[in-house]
């Protein structure tokens, strides 16, 4: 009897180690940005049937993130909501779910589970995708108070700060002296931008900074474009936007930001 269980043991463990493998692998393609690998991985890791329960709704999870890289929202979607309905408090998935809602133009159920998120974790993260929501709908009050509560959660944060200069802009309230002061200590990219809206750079200083580097450009194309907005110069942020559109990651925030803004002209 013993050498019949170690026999069935033997047979079975070859399969489900392959199931735990393939989640990882997918957890590693996710991470070096191979989307179409993690989806196979991930795939294989649901559909193997011995993925142990706890381990499923992050395997949702990591399959939706691949699949919103591929701006494939509603099967994003889909993951997320099963990962939800299987863990009721995974604050991630109901972030990422309103990525995958705005990826849908779904504003409202972004909006929902952004709130979810932050209710369940009020973390400087929750409250930048919030903001970026409310930007979207127009909500620019609502939008710059999350930027500034996530950057008073989150203050070393650029791309946080940059959100708040955008979001304070729009709400009618802007004080580039006071952003120059908050973003003084910080370096490196995305530095130059920060300093565009301080009164530091101007808009060549960063083209220069961005050159040479695709997603710099992008987000570049993007952030300059608000800057001049900001500056009423709506025909030459609008090309910036078209250009942010055209060029950036489809995964990237600044090419969502851009297509938004090129519906409101």
């Amino acid at each position: 009897m013993r050498r019949l269980v170690l026999a069935l043991l033997a047979i079975s463990a070859p399969a489900f180690a392959g199931t735990y493998d393939d989640f990882s692998r997918g957890i590693d393609a996710n991470n070096r940005g191979d989307a179409a690998a993690a989806i196979q991985f991930f795939t294989r890791a649901i559909d193997g049937g011995d993925l142990a329960p706890s381990y499923l709704p992050s395997a949702r999870f990591g399959r939706a993130r691949a699949l919103l890289h591929d701006r494939r929202c509603g099967a994003a979607r889909a993951d997320l909501t099963e990962a939800i309905r299987l863990r009721a408090d995974f604050v991630d998935a109901y972030s990422l779910r309103a990525e995958a809602d705005l990826c849908l133009e779904h504003d409202g159920d972004a909006l929902a589970d952004a709130t979810a998120a932050i209710r369940l974790k009020p973390a400087a993260g929750y409250y930048f995708t919030r903001a970026r929501i409310r930007w979207g709908m127009g909500d620019f009050a609502g939008a710059r108070s999350d930027a500034h509560e996530a950057a008073a959660r989150d203050p070393g944060n650029a791309y946080v700060l940059l959100w708040q200069a955008i979001a304070d802009g729009r709400a009618g309230g802007f004080d580039p002296a006071a952003f120059a002061l908050r973003t003084a200590g910080l370096d490196g990219w995305p530095k130059p931008l920060l300093d565009l809206f301080a009164g530091r750079a101007s808009p060549q200083d960063v083209e220069r900074r961005a050159a040479g580097n695709p997603n710099q450009k992008c987000e570049a194309d993007f952030y300059v474009g608000e800057w001049r907005l900001g500056r009423g110069d709506a025909g030459r942020a609008r090309d910036l936007f078209q250009t942010a559109a055209g060029e950036c990651p489809r995964d990237y925030i600044a090419f969502d930001a851009a297509q938004r803004e090129l519906r409101r002209f």
